[in-house]
């Protein structure tokens, strides 16, 4: 069965570039929790088709939550499709998907990361009304330069953070509007951090990207004094360069004091059992949900000092920053941090996610932006009568 005869004639299309359950892909359901019931009914979300085998887990929950998605040949940004070798598909991409809006003529695509920017155009061609891109990285100088061209097809654009709005074209960044990520764990049970023993317990969780900092976070571990146990989260990334974390751990002297777990479905109680949590990226992150997982659970959080962290964490108050990329850094407050400290701080931690980073929060604001957004389309369509 073609793709196309699943198409059914819904009015809002998110346009998404994964099906894991990672960053983007959560803020992809806390956006169409926050939409208004009437606007929820009439959304679909079309998903990458050109994913490993079994690479199902947003799909499966955006079925649990009766929300229409199936599989279409977007032409998602990948590096496959940018060589010599693999560029053959993406017109037949783009042909498919621009037939896919033209019949379709849904009122609002939505665009949710930096990957979907080519479908900008193609909705403009098909005369779609409202669409917006949700952008949830930082643009190098180089991808703005490329991706911004794409960009100016939307009607709207979102950013997660500071750092993502400040890295889009000077033109861009006059119509873009900030909304910050949120979690929805307002209503957890708080696990308190243990009073004194024991050493303390740390975790890092995240995709074994190259750039996720897990060697200059094992370094800082090897240093002459272990700071505690250290969970490791995650795996391999399905796509980009990835790092042998295991490998890594094998040679390490206070290797004894590490486990590496691996992929699990919910990290909560791992954060539940550790008394900080560690964000080491070697590069700027877009965001850094994992930082609000953790504040929302009450830890406090030590973090790479760069991108949309700053947004995040404030230093001393509900975590600690160290210079990106800085091994010697990184240990350096490995070693100087105590149960006490963890205490306050989770405390700190818990009460930011509560004022600023609750889905509470994010609903309002982005309820907000959405009414503001079908208002400025309705004067428009009234002006053109």
């Amino acid at each position: 069965m073609s793709t196309e005869s699943h198409i059914t004639p819904q009015e809002i299309v998110f346009i998404h570039s994964s099906n894991e359950m990672y960053g983007a892909d959560k803020i992809l359901l806390e956006v169409l929790s926050s939409l208004p019931d009437v606007d929820l009914r009439r959304s679909v979300v079309w998903l990458p088709d050109d994913l490993p085998e079994g690479q199902n887990r947003l799909s499966s929950e955006l079925r649990a939550r009766g929300i229409p998605n199936f599989p279409s040949p977007a032409p998602v940004l990948r590096r496959k499709y940018l060589s010599p070798s693999g560029i053959w598909p993406l017109p037949i991409r783009l042909w498919k998907t621009s037939r896919m809006l033209k019949r379709l003529r849904p009122e609002v695509v939505y665009c949710t990361t930096s990957a979907m920017v080519i479908c900008l155009l193609l909705a403009r061609v098909a005369g779609v009304k409202q669409i917006v891109l949700h952008v949830q990285e930082i643009w190098s100088p180089r991808e703005a330069a490329v991706l911004g061209l794409f960009a100016r097809g939307a009607n709207r654009i979102f950013c997660i953070s500071t750092a993502a709005r400040d890295a889009l074209p000077a033109k861009l960044q006059n119509r873009a509007e900030i909304l910050f990520n949120a979690h929805s764990d307002s209503e957890v049970r708080l696990v308190p951090v243990p009073p004194e023993g024991e050493q303390l317990r740390f975790v890092v969780a995240s995709r074994w990207n190259a750039w996720k900092g897990h060697s200059t976070l094992l370094r800082a571990w090897d240093e002459e004094v272990c700071p505690g146990d250290l969970v490791i989260l995650g795996g391999p990334p399905t796509m980009g360069t990835g790092i042998d974390v295991p490998g890594l751990v094998s040679g390490l002297r206070h290797r004894e004091h590490i486990s590496v777990v691996g992929e699990v479905d919910d990290i909560a109680s791992y954060i539940d059992a550790a008394d900080f949590l560690i964000l080491p990226s070697d590069k700027p992150e877009p965001f850094g949900l994992v930082l609000l997982e953790a504040f929302a659970r009450g830890r406090a959080v030590i973090a790479s000092e760069a991108g949309g962290v700053l947004d995040v964490v404030t230093r001393g108050t509900d975590g600690w920053l160290f210079p990106v990329g800085s091994a010697s850094g990184l240990a350096s407050v490995l070693n100087s941090l105590d149960r006490g400290m963890a205490q306050e701080m989770g405390r700190n931690a818990r009460r930011s996610y509560e004022e600023n980073f609750s889905i509470e929060a994010y609903r309002g604001r982005f309820r907000q932006l959405w009414h503001k957004m079908k208002i400025e389309d309705s004067g428009e369509a009234y002006a053109q009568s």
